[in-house]
C-alpha cells in the first residue's frame, strides 16, 4: 500500500508540474487576440492562467497528501 501512495504522489506531482508549465505557457504566450511568440510581461488572459494555477496547485497538494499518508498511515513493507 505504501509504494502504491508513493507511485500516486509521484504522477499527481508530474501532472502539477505540466499544468505549472501549462499555466507559464498561457499567462506569457497567450493574448486576446491568440497565440503569440513573444513573451508578454501581464497576462493576456489573466482568469484561464489563474484557473490552470489553481488546477495545478491542487494537484501539488494532493502529491504532498498523499506522501504524507504513505509515511504515516502505512508500515514499511519489509521483503
Amino acid at each position: 500500500m505504501r509504494g502504491r501512495l508513493f507511485k500516486f504522489s509521484l504522477i499527481n506531482l508530474a501532472i502539477s508540474a505540466f499544468a505549472f508549465a501549462v499555466n507559464y505557457f498561457f499567462f506569457h504566450f497567450v493574448t486576446d487576440d491568440g497565440i503569440t511568440l513573444v513573451w508578454q510581461a501581464e497576462a493576456g488572459k489573466p482568469f484561464v492562467a489563474q484557473l490552470i494555477g489553481i488546477f495545478a496547485t491542487l494537484f501539488l497538494f494532493g502529491a504532498a497528501i498523499s506522501a504524507l499518508a504513505a509515511l504515516v498511515l502505512c508500515e514499511k513493507e519489509e521483503k
